[in-house]
């Protein structure tokens, strides 16, 4: 499985919400009732719960430095002001503590920088990175000289014009506010439209996006589908008031994954269809075929030939797609289909489960009474 870690400034993000019905006798402000006070976390700390929301194996670098405060006063859904409470970091301390730490088993490296000091030494960082093979992704707020040797860079617009991006020499992305997202891949050029939605708040937006990117990354999607799924997720949290963390279903399908003889479809098999069901919007059911139903369970089975076994499982209305598998095991299957749920009925282990390594893992207990052998064995 993919694993990611991510580097960067950590933001607090503090709301203050509150009402008004008057204005303040001191001057031309309103004067605010407080009603609650709610934090989250932004910055680097923002795309860390995004790619863990979204089930990617992320770790967040804890390089000991202090967090900003961001306070946010909000009036009746109104943004009335902001106050920022900020905190640079000492750079040679955490370039002194990455270059001393191994990064060998990440697959990804997200650098999120703010300004705010952790990544004044992102050129002396990243090439302390490299060394280990892993991809560098870097979300900017310097000169591009700075980033040099990073696998991918993600500025907006204004970024890429005044820092200096328009020579940049390797894979980046652009995003511009509503316009079309523009990127270069590994030579390829990708021009992804971007629908008109109704913005609320563009806090995070950007943070949003890198994480569905990387979450597309992390699933083996192709370039195309993994900006797409970043604008879809840049999309969705501007929708919202305040930091928003994206679920997987902001951004696509979450495929369910079951598999299993079904010779003679009875309640216990209902019953773990139905729970997988629920756990996504889609639900797809490997069924061994006949040859393979005799290696595992002997030549007088199956009772039902596959294609039979297969229309009964396609006219349950949680299923949405039934694929036959000619292998002892669905685990070949399970990467092709890449889904984002493994469901097994029984007593099992998480660790005994095919493709727990692939995906997560839910068990759905055994339907006491009901089995396809005990049906066999009653109607004899």
């Amino acid at each position: 499985m993919t694993k990611v870690l991510i580097i960067g400034d950590v933001i607090v993000d503090k709301y203050i919400h509150g009402t008004s019905t008057r204005l303040s006798p001191e001057a031309p402000v309103p004067v605010v009732t407080q009603k609650k006070i709610t934090e989250s976390i932004g910055g680097a700390g923002l795309v860390y719960e995004n790619l863990k929301s979204l089930g990617v194996d992320v770790e967040l670098y804890d390089h000991g430095e202090e967090n900003s405060i961001k306070t946010r006063v909000i009036c009746d859904g109104h943004y009335v002001t902001r106050i920022d409470d900020d905190r640079y970091a000492n750079s040679t301390a955490v370039l002194n503590k990455v270059v001393n730490d191994d990064f060998s088993k990440y697959d990804y490296v997200i650098l999120s920088d703010y300004n705010k000091g952790v990544l004044d030494e992102s050129y002396q960082i990243i090439k302390h990175i490299n060394r280990f093979g892993c991809r560098v992704i870097v979300d900017p707020k310097d000169y591009a000289i700075h980033y040099d040797g990073a696998w991918l860079v993600k500025p907006n617009y204004k970024e890429f014009r005044d820092f200096e991006f328009t020579v940049w020499k390797g894979n980046i992305i652009t995003t511009n506010a509503g316009n079309n997202v523009t990127a270069m891949i590994d030579n390829t050029v990708y021009d992804i439209p971007v629908d008109t939605v109704e913005v609320s708040d563009v806090t995070g937006a950007g943070d949003c996006f890198l994480a569905a990117f990387v979450y597309g990354l992390s699933r083996g999607y192709d370039y195309q589908t993994c900006l797409e799924l970043a604008v879809k997720g840049s999309a969705a949290s501007v929708k919202h008031t305040g930091t928003y963390v994206l679920k997987v279903e902001d951004i696509e399908e979450r495929v369910v994954f079951t598999n299993g003889v079904f010779d003679i479809l009875h309640q216990g098999h209902l019953k773990l269809l139905s729970e997988a069901y629920t756990l996504g919007t889609k639900l797809i059911v490997g069924l061994n075929s006949d040859a393979s139903v005799k290696r595992l369970k002997g030549n007088a089975r199956p009772i039902n030939d596959q294609q039979k076994r297969k229309t009964q499982l396609e006219m349950l209305p949680w299923i949405s797609e039934v694929i036959i598998f000619e292998e002892n095991t669905p685990y070949e299957l399970i990467k092709q289909t890449k889904p984002h749920v493994i469901v097994k009925g029984g007593d099992y282990s998480v660790d005994e489960v095919v493709g727990n390594d692939l995906a997560e893992v839910y068990i759905v207990p055994t339907a006491e009474g009901y089995s396809t052998t005990n049906i066999i064995e009653a109607s004899k």
